[in-house]
This record gives structure tokens, sequence and C-alpha cells, in this order.
């Protein structure tokens, strides 16, 4: 069964990267858009929630009010680490990749 480089493509980008290239039975390429990408994806993760905690315990400590424009300016003035910013673009670029990748895919004859 042939199966669409188009539907590949699509995958990759509105699932996850690599799953396209999974779906065109392209195991060791599908591995290379989606660790990295997961990894990425953790650090980014880790980073929001630790902030979020950091926030949320402010919050009930009394020393932010409980108003959402001072939580967002609160949050907002946090800074970002270079760590967080690089899986930002490491992810971005799995992403854009994989789907790339996919669309310029030749099938096997």
């Amino acid at each position: 069964m042939k199966r669409s480089k188009g539907a590949a493509a699509l995958l990759s980008a509105l699932v996850f990267p690599g799953v396209g290239q999974w779906y065109l039975s392209r195991r060791r390429l599908a591995l290379l858009f989606a660790v990295p990408a997961l990894v990425a994806g953790f650090v980014y993760f880790d980073f929001a929630l630790e902030e979020a905690n950091a926030v949320a315990g402010q919050v009930l400590s009394g020393s932010v009010p409980l108003d959402p424009a001072a939580i967002a300016a609160k949050v907002d003035a946090q800074p970002t680490s270079w760590a967080v910013t690089l899986s930002g673009w490491v992810f971005v670029v799995c992403w854009v990749g994989s789907v790339v990748e996919a669309l310029l895919h030749k099938p096997r004859p």
C-alpha cells in the first residue's frame, strides 16, 4: 500500500514531530525528530510548571494580590533561562523540519 507524503506531512504538523515519518515507516528518522522534540517539550513544561508554582506560592502568601493583571505582570517579570529559549527553538525546528522532510520525501520505487 502506497502511503501519501501529504498525509505524512499533515500528521507531523498536527500530531507531533516525527509522526509522519513513522507513518511512512521511516522509524529512525521519526525518532530523530521526535526525541529532541520530546526533550525540548519536557524542559519547556518543567519551566512553566516551576514558574506557575512560584507565582501560586506568592499569591497564597499574600505578596502578590489575587488580581489577574498583577499575576500577569509577575509572570512577565520572571526571567527566562537560555535553556528554555533553546528548547523552544529546538521544538520549532523539529516540528518544521519534520513537516518539510515529509513533504520532500521521495518514495522508494
